[in-house]
């Protein structure tokens, strides 16, 4: 039934419909649906209605599309409850695991036809005999201009783009074109504490000192603290979704921080990982667009498609735009033009846009039923839930012995999840609360609700046992 006054949208009430009618079995897996047409006659509303309810389904893992073969209910499909799953010694199956580390991406579904067809014009022609632009296609650098001016508000040139090989090599890139200040021999460079592990990795292979900043739950980044370090050749930073804690920097932060750039000529390197996400809330505008000569922005297309295409982009103007396209014309392109003449046509054909449409209504529904799942224990915290792809599940203080047992003892029962104490620069010394970090994009909802119902009664038994429960 649907209640068109209602102010929930026709196609999520009819998603969740479909949703409840499948796990309580009234719809048996292998199932055919109705063709999105007969559908749409049937219930008099707009065939586009109707779609949207099946991608969210599909994407969810409820529904399966086959060529020529209409869509059906999957067949693994079976209830998943969120209720207190019994902590027994049993194991899963060899190979049986659920990957939740954080991070990762729902690929099912992303090879569709507007996907293929941009691949397949892509590879139609004979390829060009050398990469004549260092800085990457120009074709595939206009579109990343534009789909930065659609998401994110900003007026990029496209002299302004190189394309790199994802994150990991548009920092790279970026450090390596630093110079270092006072003859000193060695850069000094600050990190978020946490922070993205591999931004350690890649400042050590570098001989780069790193100089951790820290970032306090619910609070963010202590600029106090990053003020007081007067040496800094740049910093790296995370504002618009803290990775992991998931805190964002408002407004007179951003200010704060870039006076602060301006003041001692630091560079301000933005990783703007996973800003197609938001979750319900207004995007604050890339510190880039505030302070376009001091800071460097990052991106990549890791989050909304996935890590294996291994392509992103460094956003750069003034002096350290012109160190980047020098660094990157030395160490030339690292991604096949191939690869950038399809993914140019698959921007410029508004596929991605849509793919990331669907793929945000599909998160937004998995964040709900894990905001729902959670609220059954109240002795932790859910946080880092208002964008991105992972969640923090903050345990209450007292129980910082439990983080690796809580870790330890899901691995053991096939599901796999991250301590928090990893993303801190030194674990040993550091006053972040105990938790865990998980993903939640990959697998389809089934898996995921059926794991976090697992991750439910293995919390509830340590939390209740330190607690004395």
């Amino acid at each position: 039934m649907l209640d068109r006054r209602s102010p929930v949208p026709l196609h999520e009430q009819l998603a969740h419909g479909l949703r409840e009618a499948i796990l309580s079995g009234r719809v048996a897996g292998g199932e055919t649906v109705p063709s999105t047409r007969a559908l749409a006659a049937d219930l008099g509303v707009a065939r586009g209605t109707i779609v949207v309810a099946y991608e969210i389904l599909a994407g969810e893992g409820y529904l399966l599309t086959r060529p020529g073969g209409g869509t059906v209910v999957a067949e693994s499909v079976r209830r998943a409850t969120v209720a207190l799953a019994p902590v027994s010694p049993s194991r899963p199956e060899p190979g049986a695991v659920v990957d939740l580390s954080p991070g990762r991406p729902r690929t099912h579904g992303l090879a569709d036809a507007a996907w293929r067809s941009a691949w397949r014009r892509a590879t139609a022609a004979d390829p060009p005999s050398e990469a004549d632009d260092p800085r990457g296609a120009r074709a595939l650098r206009t579109e990343i201009a534009r789909h930065l001016g659609r998401t994110r508000g900003l007026d990029v040139s496209v002299d302004d783009v190189a394309v790199t090989a994802g994150t990991s090599d548009a920092l790279l890139l970026t450090l390596l074109s630093l110079p270092t200040k006072n003859g000193r021999a060695r850069r000094r460079v600050g990190i978020e504490d946490p922070g993205y592990p591999r931004v350690r990795m890649i400042l050590g292979r570098l001989g780069i000192d790193a100089v951790p900043v820290p970032v306090r739950p619910g609070a963010g980044l202590d600029l106090d603290a990053l003020s007081r370090e007067r040496d800094l050749d740049a910093v790296i930073v995370t504002p618009h979704h803290h990775y992991p804690l998931g805190s964002r920097m408002d407004a007179e932060h951003r200010a704060r921080l870039l006076a602060w750039a301006v003041r001692d000529d630091v560079v301000v390197i933005e990783d703007d990982y996973d800003s197609e996400f938001p979750h319900g809330r207004a995007p604050f505008p890339p510190l880039h667009m505030l302070e376009p000569s001091r800071v460097v922005l990052i991106g990549s297309l890791s989050k909304v498609l996935t890590p294996a295409v291994r392509c992103g982009w460094v956003v750069a103007t003034g002096a350290v735009g012109e160190r980047i396209r020098a660094a990157r014309e030395d160490l030339d392109l690292p991604v096949s033009l191939v690869q950038q003449e399809a993914l140019a046509l698959y921007l410029a054909d508004g596929d991605l846009a849509r793919h990331v449409a669907r793929r945000r209504r599909d998160y937004r529904h998995r964040r709900r039923l894990l905001l729902d799942a959670f609220a059954s224990l109240p002795e932790v915290e859910l946080a880092a839930m208002d964008g991105g792809l992972h969640a923090v599940v903050l345990l209450p203080p007292g129980v910082s012995d439990v983080e690796h047992a809580v870790v330890d003892e899901l691995r053991a029962r096939g599901i796999r999840v991250e301590p928090l104490s990893r993303y801190a620069v030194d674990a040993a010394s550091s006053a972040l609360p105990a938790g865990i970090v998980f993903g939640y994009a990959e697998p389809s909802t089934v898996v995921l609700m059926e794991a976090v119902a697992t991750m439910l009664g293995v919390l509830r038994a340590h939390v209740g046992r330190e607690w004395g429960a």
